[in-house]
């Protein structure tokens, strides 16, 4: 790393804790739990917690460790400044007789645990968390305490961190299509949590797991703004201290979190783009250096070799130092991938599946032809219509309801939940415009989607999820030839 500069730099990937003396300290209305010196407060609320979570009463956790009577740590499965991840037998899935009475549990550091503060910010953080319920997002079960113990409980992944598959390789890049799909995963997940007004607040490769499956899961949304902070360094890690709430990863964060901003979307855009930029080139865009610093310095990141105009342009839109230039979200950092569209089409980034040869041949059919979901083959071919001729007010309604619809698309609400999905969004365009042509386009591509959600299932070896998603998808969609062609393979 370069330092002929007049920046001191932070240790490479090393966690820093906001400080409570910041002039620019985001107002704490903001930010989730409370900001007092839980030693200075009289509130009774603190009294019992902080009595319970004195250092001295906390006992050390290991291998072999039982908590709650219920989970047996069996393995040590990493560690970090946050805390230590076990796998673990849990005993009432074994009364259960489940076939797969394993979880993970993170068992969060004494630092975290001595402090109430921490504790009441990290249990409203995990209640969020546990509402992401998507296939990129891992699991999180339930969040808990026995003793002073502060423990998380979650889905057992298999499989490696992204940051030790970036080190492995560098200074190589990982081949286009596969860093393409899982950068594709993770947006996905960031998305999904964007929609329900979840900020990661340190998204980093440490936080992003590739299964063995290659399948991106996203880990400790929400986890990093209940933390403690502290001045100390340490790398890859994430310290709590009893100093204010707030925790960030300089190579990774934007400039307003380095700058004690208030959490953002944006911010975790910005660490979705340099980790983008790291699977395709093989290098940190700024030489590993933290955002405020390279800004100071006019830093430039080079256009990696071998990607399309559209990806590069949508990374460097991400790259943006200044908030109010930078990509709003990951949803929009999704559709930037896809490149340049003519009018609302509802189509997903041309790299966001690896499809099949058949699920690819009915994209294909689709971009070509024209949809008509009637019954029986005598009926008249519908005239479909753009939204040109309608009057601006309706046609305004219309173009915002397909973008809702294209919205959930992106972060994978095709036909569920009831009421919030791109089905919902495509039926309400119809009732309003009964021969809409992108509706009923969207709604053939919901199609698509599903055939080749459907044909992962079953690559998977996952025969009953896949005909309970056949069945809500003729439900939906009973023309759909693929999803009829799919019915008859059972």
């Amino acid at each position: 790393m370069d330092t002929k500069d007049n920046h001191s730099l932070p240790s490479d990937d090393t966690t820093r804790l906001a400080e409570t003396n910041s002039p620019n300290t985001a107002d704490p209305g903001e930010i989730t739990g409370s900001t007092t010196d839980p030693a200075s407060t009289t509130s009774p609320t603190y009294t019992g917690i902080t009595e319970e979570f004195n250092t001295e009463n906390i006992q050390a956790v290991q291998v072999g460790s039982v908590l709650k009577n219920r989970f047996v740590l069996e393995e040590m499965l990493g560690r970090g400044g946050m805390g230590v991840v076990y796998k673990a037998q849990d005993m009432r899935k074994v009364e259960a007789m489940d076939r797969d009475p394993y979880i993970a549990v993170k068992v969060l550091s004494k630092d975290f645990q001595a402090n109430p503060d921490s504790f009441i910010a990290l249990q409203r953080e995990t209640k969020k968390a546990q509402q992401l319920a998507h296939p990129n997002i891992v699991t999180v079960y339930d969040f808990d305490r026995d003793g002073p113990n502060v423990y998380m409980t979650m889905e057992l992944l298999q499989g490696e961190p992204l940051d030790h598959l970036i080190r492995r390789i560098r200074p190589s890049a990982l081949p286009a299509q596969e860093a393409l799909s899982i950068i594709e995963q993770m947006s996905r997940a960031l998305a999904y949590a964007h929609s329900e007004n979840i900020v990661h607040s340190d998204f980093k490769p440490g936080n992003v797991f590739l299964t063995s499956k290659n399948v991106v899961k996203v880990v400790d949304f929400g986890i990093a703004r209940a933390a403690k902070g502290s001045d100390r360094v340490v790398e890859d890690a994430t310290i709590f201290d009893p100093g204010s709430l707030g925790a960030l990863t300089p190579t990774y964060a934007s400039c307003e979190m380095l700058e004690y901003g208030t959490p953002d979307p944006r911010d975790d855009v910005y660490g979705l783009a340099v980790v983008a930029y790291e699977l395709l080139a093989g290098s940190h865009p700024f030489k590993r250096k933290p955002a405020t610093y390279a800004r100071d310095l006019g830093m430039k990141p080079e256009r990696p070799k071998e990607i399309s105009k559209e990806v590069w342009q949508a990374i460097s839109h991400g790259l943006e130092f200044e908030r109010e230039n930078r990509t709003i979200n990951a949803t929009h950092f999704l559709q930037e991938m896809s490149g340049p569209r003519v009018g609302r089409d509802s189509r997903f980034p041309k790299w966001a599946y690896p499809l099949s040869l058949a699920a690819g041949l009915l994209m294909a059919i689709a971009l070509v032809t024209v949809l008509f979901f009637g019954q029986g083959e005598d009926q008249p071919e519908i005239e479909l219509e753009d939204t040109s001729t309608l009057a601006e007010e309706q046609r305004t309604h219309i173009e915002d309801l397909l973008e809702v619809a294209e919205v959930h698309g992106l972060v994978g609400r095709f036909i569920e939940p009831s009421g919030s999905s791109a089905y919902d969004a495509y039926q309400q365009v119809l009732a309003l415009h009964e021969n809409n042509k992108q509706a009923w386009e969207g709604l053939h591509n919901l199609g698509d989607q599903l055939v080749v959600a459907i044909n992962k299932l079953l690559d998977d070896g996952k025969q009953d999820q896949a005909e309970i998603l056949i069945s809500r998808g003729l439900e939906k969609l009973p023309q759909h030839e693929g999803l009829k062609a799919l019915r008859q393979t059972f």
